[in-house]
């Protein structure tokens, strides 16, 4: 896409609410510059050190693409509210995303933190009542100076009091939380070193059991601990961690694969995956696709909640 060049600032993040973060730690969105109606250029810095995008071994020598799509997500968010004017008493849902890393070789760490910049265009607007209820966006990314790919996505926008409403009435009870909710494992974790992490609390995956071309696991409710993955009080399984999960998937079904690094990733959010009902997750190699290439499928109650396609390379 072609957008006016526009002028980043790199030296202080924004505002954590406008993100929908609480820790300062997992803000990385530093600028957002409108350059037309339908378009906008962000910025963030990717750092050297994190307790989760950096926790990989091996593979610390290069940035992890899901610190990129977090980034993405951040600018979404912020442009949301700043150059859409969408209401800060708004919830924010991810219905799908596709990451496609053409340049893998720009993930290569410097000496220096990371420099991202998006140039991205809404390429789609829904509204309601007067409010956006639906937004879509897409990216090119460069880091550091370097190509590094495109990004879609799209969102769902629903006022916060909405969505509260409709979340109790779908259960018909206070909705729990990963804060209230125990952080324990359902079943054998899954040992870190088999999906390349080196913290457990990274690990998200709990009973898995590895078939030939298959491989069944749960989603651990350790994550509820993981103040990067719930890094506020989410009442459902969030997009992110449904990505991780897909590429832990990955990992387990390609051991021999030497890197954690994705390449490619594309995923469904369908329904709300409830944060105290078993999260099942199959994952398959990709039908028609080459090597290092998967699908997760998360279901819960019968329900496909989410499906992940990645690629690993």
């Amino acid at each position: 896409m072609a957008t006016p060049t526009a002028t980043l600032a790199y030296d202080r993040t924004v505002s954590r609410a406008l993100v929908h973060r609480w820790a300062l730690s997992e803000v990385f969105l530093t600028d957002s510059v409108a350059t037309g109606e339908d378009t906008f250029t962000a910025a963030a810095q990717l750092p050297l050190s994190h307790a989760h995008y950096r926790d990989h071994e091996p593979g610390r020598a290069s940035h992890d693409a899901l610190l990129v799509l977090e980034s993405c997500r951040q600018a979404v968010t912020y442009a949301s509210h700043l150059h859409e004017d969408v209401p800060r008493d708004t919830t924010f849902m991810v219905t799908s995303w596709t990451l496609d890393i053409t340049g893998p070789e720009a993930l290569r760490c410097a000496d220096r933190p990371g420099e991202l910049r998006m140039d991205a265009e809404v390429t789609a607007r829904a509204r309601r009542g007067g409010r956006l209820r639906r937004l879509a966006f897409a990216m090119d990314l460069v880091l550091d100076g370097r190509p590094l790919g495109r990004l879609t996505m799209d969102i769902n926008c629903t006022p916060t009091d909405q969505y509260h409403a409709l979340r109790h009435m779908q259960r018909g009870t206070t909705v729990p939380t990963a804060f209230t909710l125990p952080a324990l494992p359902d079943g054998t974790p899954v040992d870190p070193a088999r999906v390349r992490r080196l913290d457990p609390a990274n690990a998200v995956l709990d009973a898995a059991h590895l078939a030939p071309d298959a491989l069944t696991a749960l989603l651990s409710p350790r994550t509820f601990g993981n103040r990067s993955m719930y890094d506020h009080p989410y009442d459902h399984v969030p997009a992110m961690v449904f990505s991780e999960a897909a590429r832990q998937c990955a990992l387990l079904l390609d051991p021999e694969r030497g890197t954690a690094r994705v390449l490619r990733l594309h995923g469904r959010f369908l329904k709300f995956a409830e944060l105290d009902e078993e999260v099942r997750l199959t994952a398959v190699p990709e039908e028609g696709g080459g090597p290092g290439e998967f699908r997760m499928t998360a279901v819960q109650q019968d329900e496909t909640v989410a499906e992940v396609r990645v690629a690993l390379g």
